[in-house]
């Protein structure tokens, strides 16, 4: 048998398939604009997520009383008392986020009493923006607090108020959070029942 005849056989053989039905072309889906557009909006944005939801954090005060603040020592003037809001209402805004990346150790209580970002020993994945974000709005909001406390108390070195105020913060981070030691090596904080 030829080549040619080979060929001719092998296509009258593959039309006599067609038209017998042996072979059915796939079916076909026709997709209108607007139908793609909504799949692919429907898709999983992380990174847009995060950034609203950075931005929809909106500090504000935490509930506390007369009697809280007047035990505490605080000065309760108009003025006084809502900047103490203010400032106590950024803290504790971040807590939750923040104790989560002091366990992950991606950022840690640094001796300066402010927190500083560890991304060499972070566990996990986070996103950058929204760490440098959580860790700067906290660390300005404790530089707002040592300032009123200098304010406060003149007579009193500034690092002298940091270390009294770092000394007892820690009391009240996270078991597991990552602290820094007098000698600038990072620990996980012990937490002894």
């Amino acid at each position: 048998m030829s080549v040619i005849a080979s060929r001719t056989a092998g296509f009258l053989l593959g039309a006599t398939c067609v038209l017998a039905g042996c072979i059915h072309p796939p079916p076909v889906l026709f997709l209108d604009r607007t139908t793609v557009l909504e799949e692919q909006a429907s898709g999983e944005l992380h990174a847009l997520e995060n950034e609203l939801r950075d931005r929809a954090i909106v500090p504000r005060g935490a509930e506390l009383t007369r009697a809280e603040l007047e035990e505490a020592g605080a000065d309760l003037s108009e003025s006084t008392l809502s900047t103490i809001v203010q400032i106590h209402g950024v803290l504790r805004s971040e807590a939750s986020y923040l104790d989560e990346l002091l366990v992950r150790r991606c950022v840690g209580e640094a001796l300066s009493g402010l927190l500083m970002e560890t991304p060499s020993t972070c566990e996990g994945r986070v996103v950058a923006g929204r760490l440098s974000a959580a860790v700067q709005r906290v660390n300005r909001a404790r530089r707002q607090l040592w300032r009123y406390l200098h304010d406060q108390r003149p007579g009193s070195s500034e690092e002298e108020l940091r270390g009294a105020w770092r000394r007892h913060h820690l009391e009240g981070v996270v078991c597991g959070g990552q602290v820094q030691r007098e000698d600038g090596a990072w620990e996980a904080k012990r937490c002894d029942d």
